[in-house]
């Protein structure tokens, strides 16, 4: 929980402060570190993918909502 806690506070900070393709380079890495983790300690189940899919929700969630709040600033 602590994870995708800060994966969500981290999406926020991408979405108020650059761009999705920012977020999307982002989304890579997480899955490239999850499957080094899988495969040094070799095991790879289905509660483990559905984990990456929850750190991945809440990164994309951050940023929605980054990109929310970003658009709703007056234009200075």
């Amino acid at each position: 929980m602590l994870v995708a806690l800060i994966l969500f506070l981290g999406g926020a900070a991408v979405g108020l402060y650059s761009h999705v393709m920012f977020a999307f380079g982002l989304s890579g890495v997480v899955l490239a570190l999850s499957l080094v983790a899988w495969v040094v300690r070799g095991e790879l189940t289905l509660a483990g993918i559905l984990v990456l899919f929850a750190h991945l929700a809440a990164l994309q969630a951050g940023y929605l909502l980054g990109a929310y709040l970003r658009a709703r600033r007056p234009i200075r």
